[in-house]
């Protein structure tokens, strides 16, 4: 949404999946008037400019920098936006149980069109045949709940001939969210604090964009074990990470403590010589040869 106000442009950009300190230091960097405010894994940037030309130049900018964030402008819900990935490019969306579809269903049937790309249980888990289907592939699955689903989530692509299957694993402190696809699936465990369901909206509006999941939410190819770390609720970084600049001067200081040893290590080489010869360096190969290897001092030895 772009209105203005005298000479005053004004947008409000959403973005999901970004930690809130990065898009303050984006929106820093356009040089505009803003204010940004997080909610969970979901950020709104207000920007201001003087001129629509200035506004379009920022929200370029921010569009470049979050290209898989930044997912609509104004009043667009992150609901809205997946509805619009799946019917711009055509994908159809099921979910392989009810656990899923609860997630997703009471936000998806406000959305206009979303008939259009999401069965709402008809075709999959709602019904019996189907329901009947997925029980047999799943019952003969070993190694517990996380490999059962995602076998499910593999049936239930393959049986309706939909382009993303949907399906959750609720546990006690957290969710393992699952998104299949014809040759793989991906897989985020979320903490249920952060609600679940958003981040299977944004799973999905990335998926169907062909854009790159975000940083925790792996890809999985059937047939895998899934690797324990995505079995871990996933969370935005709360701090940016240390810059390069930073680490440079410590390399520095490294080598500059390595090159003083070698200093120190000559120093002591030749003076261990001058001990040997009386001062006198080029007869030192005659005294190393009158020398057995004992008599030489050992390394840390006090010359006298």
């Amino acid at each position: 949404m772009i209105h203005e106000e005298k000479t005053q442009t004004t947008c409000v950009l959403r973005l999901f999946g970004a930690p809130l300190w990065a898009v303050q230091q984006a929106v820093q960097q356009t040089g505009l008037a803003a204010q940004c405010r997080g909610r969970g894994a979901e950020v709104l940037a207000a920007l201001q400019a003087e001129t629509p030309a200035a506004l379009s130049k920022a929200r370029k900018a921010l569009a470049d920098r979050f290209a898989a964030e930044l997912y609509g402008e104004g009043e667009m819900t992150l609901v809205h936006a997946a509805v619009q990935a799946l019917e711009t490019h055509h994908r159809l969306l099921i979910c392989c149980d009810a656990d899923a579809g609860t997630l997703l269903e009471a936000r998806m049937e406000t959305v206009a069109g979303a008939e259009k790309v999401f069965d709402f249980g008809a075709m999959s888990y709602a019904d019996a045949k189907v329901r009947e289907k997925l029980s047999a592939k799943v019952c003969r699955v070993k190694g517990g709940p996380v490999p059962a689903k995602l076998t499910r989530v593999r049936a239930a692509q393959r049986l309706v001939g939909a382009d993303f299957a949907a399906g959750c694993l609720e546990r006690a402190e957290d969710t393992v969210l699952f998104l299949g696809s014809r040759k793989g699936c991906w897989v985020r465990t979320v903490a249920n604090a952060d609600t679940p369901a958003l981040w299977l909206l944004d799973m999905i509006r990335r998926a169907a964009s062909g854009l790159p999941q975000a940083a925790g939410t792996i890809w999985q190819k059937y047939g895998r074990a899934i690797p324990a770390d995505a079995l871990t609720a996933q969370r935005l970084p709360d701090k940016p990470e240390p810059d390069a600049p930073t680490a440079a001067p410590r390399k520095r200081h490294r080598v500059r403590n390595a090159l003083i040893f070698l200093l120190i290590l000559a120093l002591a080489a030749f003076a261990a010589a001058w001990y040997y010869t009386g001062g006198d360096l080029t007869a030192l190969p005659q005294q190393l040869q009158s020398l057995g290897a004992d008599s030489l001092p050992h390394a840390g030895a006090k010359l006298i």
